[in-house]
């Protein structure tokens, strides 16, 4: 790995400042923290760490997408998180030395900047800014687990399937009549995050479409009657 000097953003420490864990660092501070990261550039596909794998490295993203997947004793998916631009991971590893939770792969080509857990965690003593960040976004990280496992129990797969796509059309600024999913998670995906059967994501799916909720293609999502998808939730 090459020293990372970040030229798609110019300033290396002024392109760290949309990262969570540096937030309100001044600019030469992110600048000294990008020199103690080496740039890694991963292409689709390639696995970046895997579930119960001994490594500690601490990652941030500066372009691309990314898929953390957490597998059971079995290896069947049963959880995944997208990774984007300006999210980090790699962190609990770093802190406490255990095996990687999760197994995490890149989408698309993507490059990374990576630091040593030695190194991460000295600047977390010397900077009490990047642990407060951190503990604030390990907060955030917890608030939305203990949420999305109280929806895989009270609600049925027609509720969560609806809950997860009023989400991401939420969080991409599309949840109104007209706004577009695209590129929409699969069926195999959906199922996967909502603790389902893929056949049965693929039947609440199409009832949505029949009841004029949604429009699915390929990939593709278009939503029309945002209330009737709201209700009950």
């Amino acid at each position: 790995m090459n020293q990372a000097n970040f030229p798609a953003y110019g300033n290396a420490g002024a392109g760290l400042g949309s990262v969570s864990l540096l937030a309100e660092l001044n600019e030469s501070t992110r600048a000294a923290f990008a020199k103690s990261l080496c740039l890694r550039t991963v292409k689709p596909g390639q696995i970046v760490v895997e579930q119960g794998e001994r490594t500690d490295d601490l990652y941030i993203v500066f372009s691309g997408r990314l898929l953390g997947l957490l597998l059971s004793a079995n290896g069947k998916e049963v959880a995944f998180t997208e990774i984007g631009r300006a999210s980090y991971f790699g962190e609990l590893a770093a802190l406490d030395g255990q095996p990687r939770s999760i197994t995490v792969s890149a989408l698309s080509e993507s490059q990374l900047g990576v630091m040593h857990a030695s190194m991460f965690c000295g600047w977390i003593e010397r900077e009490p800014r990047i642990g407060f960040n951190l503990a604030r976004d390990l907060a955030k990280r917890n608030r939305t687990l203990t949420e999305r496992i109280f929806g895989l129990v009270v609600h049925d797969v027609d509720k969560r399937v609806r809950v997860l796509l009023s989400r991401l059309a939420q969080s991409t600024g599309q949840l109104r009549p007209g706004g577009v999913l695209e590129p929409a998670p699969t069926h195999d995906a959906i199922a996967t995050y909502v603790g389902a059967n893929r056949e049965a994501v693929s039947r609440v799916i199409a009832r949505l479409s029949s009841d004029g909720m949604i429009e699915a293609g390929r990939r593709r999502i278009v939503f029309h009657n945002i209330d009737a998808l709201l209700s009950g939730l």
